[in-house]
């Protein structure tokens, strides 16, 4: 009867109970992979709207008549186009011939104006291919995607026409975006999720999904106005909420097998439960607690009335009280007990794990170097103690930002702090190190002794593992050492970023302030 029963159990979660789960973790991932399609298709009808607004100006629809000469001067300019991320704007006849191109040549950025895709606008030549053959077969307003030639880009396409909307038709408007690398930042974090977008030959329109541990990566193709060509959007998720159901689940079946042989045992329980069995409880007890297990279910030995309930209450008192305070250790050896902020030893651990993980998944990984500019002299003219609710001040300062980041600040010197930030390239940090820098700034907190401001200022040196000669964390903090250094030699309160240029030699001739 046990075995039936636990065959029983087993063909149940087998068949039922685990398919079910997989079922929706699977429709996690498509909810999510749809998420992120809608926002890519309010993204187009944005491109659309802006581009019908243009198309729809009684300026736009005598320019392109040839009666409103100054148009272009008085609307076009590279600022323009990077404010609104414009790639190409392109103006057509009313037979689909080009009229007028502007737009930011890729790479270089270099403003270009032309009446054909020649010359400085040969780049353009692919992008009026496409738009003309669309406007040729639809032409009506329309946005789609083209696979590009650097990057991806999505393109919206309107009838020119008076404002109020009337006719006729004397020619069409579009507009190009790139999908680079600058828009799928602000995509993440329209989304909150990390996206990828590449190139493909399209021969199934499917998700893809692959699972590495406790990673999703999935992917799902979108066609382009190249036939043979998709764009595969790509994402990662986190899979805790199946994998924290599936332990849930394995709980549950182990503990309903313990109750059968529970069930089984009971008659032997009934002949030993005045000496025997509440021992061996009591002495399971006392094994699963030396062993520190989080999931021990102590209340039935402590609710008894017998001696055995005493000793067990006596015995999950101490182990309580131990749990917390190996917690409050715990804390005391990773945090400085000033500040509050991790200190160097969870620093360095969590910069060794980091260094491990960048590498395996070939991510970026920047760490940076803070020191209070003068400290020493804030401390000879206002006292210690000044300087240490100083500290804490710039601190909590740093830690907010840290947390609206996220990324791991500590204090690992006295006026000195060190931030690692995974998945974060050199150019990143720097921004993340300016806005470290204005927050302090914008503290203003008095330092009279200061020769660089009136309030107490930073310095930072930011670097990168890209720029370190080797894995190893001591390498990496030594350029990010030498860009604070550098930092210091130019006058304080700024930030550097290390070059290999920087000198190393003269690294730690001048003692931090």
């Amino acid at each position: 009867m046990l075995l039936l029963a636990l065959g029983s159990l087993g063909a149940l979660s087998k068949w039922f109970i685990f398919p079910a789960l997989h079922k929706e973790e699977q429709g996690i991932i498509d909810q999510e992979l749809k998420r992120i399609e809608r926002s890519l298709v309010l993204a187009q009808q944005e491109l659309l709207v802006q581009a019908r607004d243009w198309a729809n100006w009684d300026d736009t629809y005598e320019f392109v008549q040839g009666n409103y000469p100054r148009y272009a001067d008085v609307n076009f300019s590279p600022e323009m186009l990077k404010e609104m991320r414009y790639q190409l704007i392109a103006f057509f006849a009313a037979d689909g011939s080009p009229y007028f191109l502007s737009g930011l040549v890729p790479h270089t950025g270099q403003f270009a104006s032309c009446a054909q895709p020649s010359g400085e606008c040969d780049w353009m030549a692919p992008y009026i291919d496409t738009m003309q053959r669309s406007i040729k077969d639809n032409p009506d307003q329309q946005s789609f995607l083209v696979p590009g030639i650097s990057s991806p880009a999505m393109v919206a396409i309107t009838p020119i026409l008076r404002t109020d909307g009337t006719g006729p038709n004397v020619g069409w408007l579009a507009k190009m975006r790139l999908m680079d690398e600058q828009w799928i930042a602000q995509w993440e974090t329209l989304t909150g999720l990390p996206i990828a977008i590449e190139r493909l030959p399209a021969p199934q329109r499917e998700p893809s999904i692959r699972i590495e541990g406790d990673t999703i990566h999935a992917q799902h193709l979108l066609p382009t106005s190249v036939p043979d060509m998709s764009i595969a959007i790509g994402t990662q998720l986190n899979r805790t909420h199946y994998l924290a159901s599936l332990d849930t689940i394995r709980y549950v079946l182990i503990w309903t097998a313990c109750l059968m042989l529970f069930v089984i045992g009971f008659v032997l329980w009934l002949m030993e439960r005045i000496i025997l069995t509440p021992l061996k409880a009591l002495s399971v007890f006392a094994r699963q607690a030396s062993k520190q297990d989080t999931n021990l279910d102590a209340q039935s030995l402590c609710r008894r009335g017998d001696e055995i309930g005493m000793l067990a209450r006596s015995f999950d008192q101490q182990l309580t009280r131990q749990r917390e305070l190996n917690a409050e250790l715990l804390n005391l050896s990773t945090h400085d007990a000033l500040t509050g902020l991790p200190n160097r030893r969870l620093f360095d651990q969590q910069l060794k794990d980091a260094i491990q993980e960048a590498v395996a998944l070939s991510q970026p990984l920047a760490v940076m170097m803070l020191d209070v500019d003068h400290f020493k002299l804030f401390n000879d003219h206002y006292g210690h103690q000044m300087g240490d609710e100083c500290l804490r001040k710039v601190s909590r300062a740093l830690q907010r930002v840290a947390n609206d980041h996220g990324f791991l600040i500590a204090r690992t010197g006295g006026e000195e702090f060190s931030a690692l930030l995974p998945g974060t390239s050199a150019d990143s940090a720097r921004q993340i190190g300016l806005l470290l820098h204005r927050t302090v700034d914008q503290l203003k907190l008095p330092h009279r002794a200061s020769p660089v401001s009136a309030y107490v200022t930073i310095c930072v040196g930011v670097s990168s593992l890209a720029d370190s000669t080797d894995i190893l964390p001591c390498s990496l903090m030594s350029t990010a050492d030498q860009a604070l250094y550098s930092a210091k030699a130019a006058g304080r309160h700024q930030v550097m970023v290390f070059t290999p240029s920087l000198d190393p030699v003269h690294m730690h001739e001048t003692p931090h302030e």
